[in-house]
């Protein structure tokens, strides 16, 4: 085992918030090894649409960043955890591995969004899914604000707007 701790840098919030830009740069800056569900699948040359796949792979590539943190390697996992109880196993996983939290939360509002995915859209960044507006409205619904206690059970928080 490392002499340090591992961190697993998270992020909540929807598409066309920021995550992927954000990690990416963090990624640049040496804070960990990103892994991405959509840049994969797009490397994949699977159809950014086919949530089975997506599914799939987004499970095997979360047990990768586990066995990662065990090993000591700070993680950048690049999904939106929308959902409390993604998040509440995602902490509880990493804790066991001994790994910090670092997590990034994204409050974007829904006109910036549709800005911003219509902005995507046009550039047919990789890895890009295209997000019409009601599918985003569908999104919005799921997505479930973080809690108090969650906020207080990571090492650190930045929050995007």
């Amino acid at each position: 085992m490392p002499d340090h701790s591992p961190a697993l840098t998270l992020f909540h919030g929807p598409p066309g918030a920021g995550k992927t830009t954000l990690a990416r740069r963090l990624e640049a800056d040496g804070v960990g090894l990103r892994i991405s569900t959509d840049d994969w699948q797009d490397a994949l040359g699977v159809d950014l649409t086919d949530d089975d796949f997506h599914e799939r792979l987004q499970r095997h590539l979360y047990a990768h960043a586990l066995t990662l943190l065990e090993r000591g390697v700070d993680v950048i996992l690049e999904d939106g955890l929308w959902m409390r109880d993604e998040r509440t196993r995602t902490f509880t996983d990493a804790r066991a591995r001994g790994a910090r939290i670092h997590w990034h939360v994204f409050d974007v509002g829904r006109e910036e969004l549709l800005r911003r995915l219509a902005e995507r859209a046009g550039a047919r960044a990789a890895g890009a899914v295209p997000i019409p507006p009601k599918e985003l409205d569908r999104i919005l619904e799921l997505v479930e604000p973080p809690t108090p206690e969650e906020l207080a059970a990571v090492d650190a928080v930045t929050v995007h707007r």
